[in-house]
């Protein structure tokens, strides 16, 4: 069984550096035990398993961050302004334990038709 964790489409600064995402979400992730960051090992669509650091502010609002191997698997997955991400969490039916994360990207496709570009193009799912 699998739950959403988040969803977002890209902006510039989640591809260069960190994704941020709604601090709302971080009840769905592991207890932070009083420190400011935890790390998420999260499967893409291909089985490879990456290390997302997930952090947050230690004074005022958390403002949740995905740091660590974020940008490689960006890079490598050639990721772009308003592609899709949604990160789960895939969870044990019979036993409710965490199996692990997985992360899915959906392609922005920008195509033009008459030199006019259509908004609605189906997305590929990396």
């Amino acid at each position: 069984m699998e739950q959403l964790i988040f969803q977002k489409f890209l902006k510039k600064t989640d591809i260069a550096s960190r994704l941020s995402f709604p601090s709302k979400c971080l009840k769905k992730l592991p207890d932070f035990q009083g420190r400011h960051v935890v790390d998420l090992q999260v499967r893409d669509k291909r089985g490879f398993f990456w290390r997302f650091r997930c952090s947050i502010r230690k004074r005022s609002h958390p403002k949740p961050v995905l740091s660590g191997d974020w940008h490689k698997f960006a890079v490598s997955k050639g990721l772009s302004i308003g592609d899709e991400v949604k990160l789960f969490k895939e969870i044990d039916q019979a036993t409710g334990a965490l199996l692990h994360y997985r992360v899915e990207v959906k392609k922005l496709i920008n195509m033009k038709l008459f030199g006019v570009s259509i908004e609605h193009a189906p997305p590929i799912i990396l």
